[in-house]
């Protein structure tokens, strides 16, 4: 009896020491919000305008990866999509309209033609909104982990990507005629209200900020057929430079004000202006006309009902997917240059610093 109770101490302590040799893996503790427009929105126009018929949610939208249309502005997926993959979240994260979601990890609250400015918009959730449902969802973590203390630290670790302005600059009137007072009055007025919902959005408890800026406008294909003017396409591409120097300026205000905020821009500009100009060194065989849409460039009407359009064969060669959004293949190699500073498109930190390497002395002061 006495050797059958020696034998289970034994084996008692060759299973502890087995436990403790392979300990079980931690829950997932990642956290992920997404701002911005229709380059980043998943599927929440949706739930705004649901009376509708969205071609977003119809072919040939989706259809890349997806196989059918799930709301996003591409043929397959967004930047979100490829940096949820590569950070290891269990799914892409969910629109934050669909209120079946789970919203443990985060979620997306970007909306197509989404505007910096505080005015009504019916089919789009402006970024004052977008805020304001971040707020609704904060209140829902607060009540679900009846812990504070959890939730702030979980907003602290948080990583909040952001792209928006690009509706704005695109329908603000810009001119032959414009002269370049005026395109920075343009600039600064979108960059002070993006300013102001990142101090929001701070004071809330978010610490790690990531933000996208415009591509030279003046090449969407959008642009391109609609204006049809070359001094108009070099005034937008102008306001997308001039984005890049007053959006660093306003968040390094934001930084000296506030020690533990963090933030990193990438620079869309270069990236596009190069593919722009030499597609195949990227990959891609057409970069000056659209994958789907109707026009010279197929710079409008995809997937409208009424329109006759065109859709491209092999989507992976084309650069744009439609006039102003990018395909799936352009997305990926973008997330790409994002994930990695050596780069040279994101500074100071990139995506692996804030997601894998949180714990880095540059950002401990996160609290």
């Amino acid at each position: 009896m006495a050797s059958v109770a020696y034998s289970i101490f034994i084996l008692s302590l060759f299973v502890f020491t087995i436990v403790n040799l392979h300990p079980v893996s931690s829950e997932f503790d990642e956290y992920f919000f997404i701002f911005g427009d229709g380059l980043y929105d998943s599927g929440n126009t949706e739930y705004i305008i649901p009376d509708e018929y969205l071609p977003v949610y119809h072919s040939p939208y989706g259809n890349t990866y997806f196989k059918h249309g799930t709301g996003r502005y591409s043929d397959g997926r967004l930047i979100p999509d490829f940096i949820a993959h590569k950070v290891g979240f269990p799914d892409f994260i969910p629109p934050a309209l669909n209120t079946s979601a789970n919203f443990t990890y985060g979620a997306n609250f970007a909306s197509e033609g989404a505007s910096v400015f505080d005015i009504q918009q019916n089919n789009s959730l402006n970024f004052r909104n977008q805020v304001r449902h971040f707020i609704e969802l904060i209140k829902e973590w607060r009540a679900d982990l009846q812990n504070i203390t959890e939730v702030n630290r979980r907003l602290k670790k948080a990583v909040l990507l952001i792209n928006i302005g690009t509706p704005d600059i695109l329908n603000a009137n810009i001119t032959s005629n414009t002269t370049d007072a005026q395109l920075e009055t343009i600039t600064t007025e979108v960059i002070g209200n993006i300013s102001d919902k990142i101090k929001v959005l701070y004071d809330l408890g978010a610490r790690k900020f990531v933000f996208q800026t415009p591509p030279p406008l003046g090449f969407l294909p959008y642009v391109k057929q609609t204006r049809n003017d070359s001094i108009i396409s070099v005034k937008l591409n102008i306001v997308a430079l001039l984005v890049v120097d007053e959006l660093y300026a306003a968040l390094m205000e934001i930084k000296q004000l506030n020690p533990a905020f963090n933030f990193t821009i990438f620079g869309d500009f270069f990236p596009i202006f190069w593919r722009v100009l030499l597609p195949p060194l990227f990959g891609f065989n057409e970069s000056r006309v659209a994958c789907c849409g109707n026009g010279t460039v197929r710079g409008q009407g995809c997937g409208v009902l009424g329109y006759e359009y065109c859709v491209c064969g092999n989507k992976t060669e084309y650069l744009f997917f439609d006039g102003t959004h990018y395909s799936e293949a352009a997305n990926k190699q973008l997330v790409e240059l994002m994930w990695d500073k050596k780069s040279g498109y994101i500074v100071p930190y990139d995506l692996k610093d804030f997601f894998e390497i949180s714990n880095s002395t540059s950002l401990k002061s996160a609290t």
